[in-house]
């Protein structure tokens, strides 16, 4: 089971083809995990994109593949894996919005 901490919703996967998601948020950007169903459990695996939403009010986003963080779609193969990446992304998430309000000041 993935982690809930700074989830902000699950839901069946919103381009048709069945399966998860699970949106994430630490101020502008998160993460958005996607399992797809397979017939084998063991061919089970997490498509994960860093994202960055539109504004604090929407859950609209965009895919963001200019940070360091990622810079492609990634794969997992199992819960544990997703979870000890969500808990990296969450600390850099929050140490570039950090950053971003400096440069703006």
């Amino acid at each position: 089971m993935l982690k809930q901490e700074n989830q902000v919703l699950s839901r069946i996967e919103p381009n048709g083809e069945g399966g998860t998601q699970f949106l994430y948020r630490v101020n502008d950007y998160g993460i958005a995990a996607v399992t797809s169903p397979q017939e084998d459990v063991a061919h089970i695996h997490w498509k994960v994109d860093v994202i960055k939403y539109h504004n604090n009010h929407t859950l609209q986003h965009d895919i963001c593949h200019s940070t360091e963080l990622a810079s492609k779609t990634l794969t997992f193969r199992n819960d544990k894996s997703v979870n000890e990446f969500l808990e990296k992304a969450f600390v850099y998430f929050t140490e570039l919005q950090n950053l971003e309000n400096m440069l703006e000041k």
